[in-house]
């Protein structure tokens, strides 16, 4: 009678051999293969000059109970900074939400809010306030006019229509989905879906009215959406490339204590002169 663990040394063996056979049955690499790989790393590396960038924004958040159209002002450096604060209709004193993130943490505080949140920040933080499941520094890609994509995808073309479409695969036995589609005849990008295993919808991202600003072309409406057509619009306004960033605008600890003592920071003070 084979023992426990023969059987256990019998398994692990054959998927060593399957895993190792997998790497001398692959397929030989065609020059359609060559062209979205080429494709896939041109737009990894799209805007990677564009390390911080500031702006004002209008929101919008729709199919809610409650529909939402506010102003923002945001500034951000890639990879994992962002701060964003809502305006008022005189500027943004006393802003009733606030969103900062860095590389160790999460915070978010709002008067519609039933709490502050902090967490980490490779938290789903829009989850938090809507079932969108976005990672802050997906947004904080999207708003350098790049993609969220991940790296050791492999690509392939595949055409709907008139329009180009490129997939996006990795992993062997959990396997994720990614799938870019650009505007007809066109290298601008349409959109992004980023699916789960199981190949069920995780979010789409939807990029339009792309406008030059400093030599980088930025996407000045950027659409976050779920499965259920809910979704939260980003409408670009004005935007600085690459400007200093000063007032060190990234530390929560700092906003904490300004809180305290019944004062918040302006962070429209920032935005309207880029040279700070």
């Amino acid at each position: 009678m084979v023992s426990k663990y023969t059987r256990i040394s019998i398994c692990l063996f054959a998927c060593l051999v399957i895993i190792q056979g997998c790497t001398f049955f692959q397929a030989p690499i065609t020059k359609k293969d060559k062209a979205a790989a080429n494709c896939l790393e041109e737009l990894y590396y799209r805007n990677s000059a564009l390390k911080r960038c500031k702006g004002i924004a209008k929101t919008k958040i729709s199919g809610f109970e409650t529909q939402v159209n506010e102003r923002i002002a945001f500034v951000s450096e890639h990879p994992d900074h962002l701060r964003v604060e809502m305006l008022s209709p005189f500027g943004a004193i006393a802003s009733p939400f606030t969103l900062i993130c860095n590389e160790k943490q999460l915070f978010i505080s709002g008067r519609f809010l039933p709490r502050t949140y902090q967490t980490h920040p490779k938290s789903l933080w829009l989850k938090q306030i809507l079932p969108i499941k976005v990672l802050p520094q997906e947004v904080i890609t999207c708003l350098h006019g790049r993609l969220p994509i991940e790296r050791g995808m492999s690509a392939s073309f595949t055409k709907t229509g008139i329009q180009k479409t490129l997939l996006l695969t990795s992993g062997l036995f959990w396997r994720k989905y990614q799938r870019i589609v650009f505007y007809p005849k066109s290298s601008k990008v349409q959109f992004i879906e980023k699916y789960n295993n199981l190949k069920k919808i995780i979010y789409r991202i939807t990029f339009d009215d792309y406008r030059m600003f400093d030599k980088f072309i930025i996407p000045c409406q950027i659409t976050f959406s779920n499965e259920f057509h809910q979704s939260i619009t980003i409408l670009i306004q004005s935007y600085w490339a690459n400007q200093l960033i000063t007032n060190k605008p990234f530390q929560t600890d700092t906003f904490e204590k300004q809180t305290e003592k019944g004062k918040k920071s302006c962070l429209r003070s920032w935005i309207t002169n880029p040279f700070q």
